[in-house]
């Protein structure tokens, strides 16, 4: 199937009254789950969580699987309470949405449904680790990116637009600096730069994004922010 046709059919199924009924069934049904977790002061959420299941997480996704919690994001933040989660995990989900609209309430959805003292980790790809290697003409960096990208990307400059566009499918590109001031606007003030695994939360040492550029470094950028 071509990218245009996985679009359309994505269109068909995610919009309507029965996309918008199946959402309010898969709530249902996951919510004594969601329940018995904040009893606990135990609710992590695991935001895009496409088909990483995490244990001991409610993995929420737009996807038809039972494993699944069916929503919409970040629309979909809206059923669940204020000051209710203890953890939010999205990895490799952020640069899915609009920066200016979709990404900023998904940011002040994330705070408001955090507890006091409850911590998101963002992960996205990082943009400004393939720009400083295409200024620098690094070609080590960028035969990783050949192991990721499809077959005709071929140039620097290819891989770098893939990166940051993924044939449209991403809507923006974040550095440290960026993801800071949108977390920001969010509502975080207590934003921090991380690594692989290296969350100061220990529930959140989930990263599943482990790919390295040629000098070891993580080609993610990992971002912890506590309200």
């Amino acid at each position: 199937m071509t990218t245009a046709a996985r679009k359309f059919v994505g269109r068909v199924i995610h919009t309507g009254p029965l996309w918008r009924g199946y959402q309010a069934v898969s709530f249902r049904r996951f919510r004594p789950r969601i329940d018995e977790a904040r009893a606990r002061d135990d609710l992590r959420l695991h935001l895009g969580s496409g088909d990483r299941i995490l244990d001991g997480w409610i993995n929420v996704d737009r996807r038809i699987d039972r494993r699944v919690l069916a929503l919409g994001l970040p629309g979909g933040l809206r059923r669940f309470d204020d000051d209710s989660a203890r953890c939010i995990y999205a990895s490799h989900f952020l640069e899915h949405l609009d920066y200016r609209t979709d990404a900023v309430a998904f940011a002040r959805e994330c705070h408001r449904i955090l507890v006091p003292g409850g911590t998101l980790r963002v992960v996205v790809p990082g943009i400004e680790k393939i720009l400083r290697a295409y200024v620098a003409g690094d070609d080590a960096f960028f035969a990783v990116q050949r192991t990721m990208h499809p077959d005709w990307c071929t140039t620097k400059l290819e891989h770098l637009l893939y990166a940051l566009q993924q044939d449209g499918e991403h809507r923006y590109g974040y550095d440290f600096e960026t993801m800071a001031k949108l977390l920001g606007l969010g509502g975080f003030t207590d934003v921090r730069l991380s690594d692989y695994d290296a969350s100061t939360v220990p529930e959140l040492r989930v990263d599943y994004r482990a790919t390295t550029g040629p000098d070891g470094a993580y080609l993610s950028l990992y971002v912890d922010a506590t309200k």
